[in-house]
């Protein structure tokens, strides 16, 4: 399959940085502290802004808010097994500037930290959590970095990992790619791919060429 994009949007977490270890270390502990379930918790909170999953979880009150601004705090403070995934620096290395968005639930700091431990530098264009009042399912995030790169959202094309990431590339009118296998309910539009290395990236006349390997 090839696909032909104006720019390409990027989520952060389980697409080009692998954190899972840190995230869930950090959530495990949250969970055991409020006695939730840590499985469905995590299952809920996957690629969402820590704020609201902890709203989520807790209620929307003044203690919750404080809950989440400490938790990240924690996250952008601990980096310890954080590394690159699989192709994401052959793929980044094949993008101009112009030609891609980081699109993150991270706050800029914690996305600026885990980017630089897993080898990377902030790119010029990013969207991240403070950047939009609500956050992934919803589609606001993508249109901005659609926005900010000044191309259309349809245009684009987004990776992403996570269930409410891919649903808010959907919802966008984004074309997405889905690294890992599909979720129930996942829309029939996505594409899915093993990992970034299953893609072939070429520039051609200013536009980003993906080859996906079958």
């Amino acid at each position: 399959m090839r696909l032909v994009f104006d720019a390409l949007l990027i989520d952060m977490d389980g697409t080009l940085v692998d954190s899972t270890a840190r995230v869930e270390t950090v959530w495990a502990h949250f969970c055991r502290e409020h006695g939730l379930d840590f499985d469905a918790f995590i299952a809920g909170s996957h690629g969402r802004r820590t704020m609201d999953s902890v709203i989520d979880a807790l209620g929307d009150t003044p203690s919750s808010r404080r809950i989440a601004r400490e938790l990240e705090a924690q996250e952008t403070e601990a980096t310890d097994g954080i590394v690159a995934c699989t192709g994401a620096a052959a793929l980044l290395a094949t993008l101009p500037a112009r030609s891609w968005s980081l699109v993150t639930s991270a706050g800029s700091d914690l996305a600026r930290r885990r980017m630089q431990a897993a080898g990377f530098d902030l790119p010029a264009f990013g969207v991240y959590g403070e950047d939009v009042a609500v956050g992934k399912p919803d589609p606001a995030c993508y249109r901005l970095g659609a926005q900010r790169l000044g191309v259309p959202i349809t245009a684009c094309g987004v990776l992403e990992d996570a269930p409410a990431g891919i649903l808010a590339g959907v919802a966008a009118g984004a074309r997405v790619l889905s690294v890992g296998p599909r979720f129930d309910g996942q829309p029939e539009v996505v594409v899915n791919i093993a990992g970034l290395d299953a893609l072939r990236v070429s520039m051609i006349d200013g536009k980003v060429h993906v080859h996906v390997d079958a």
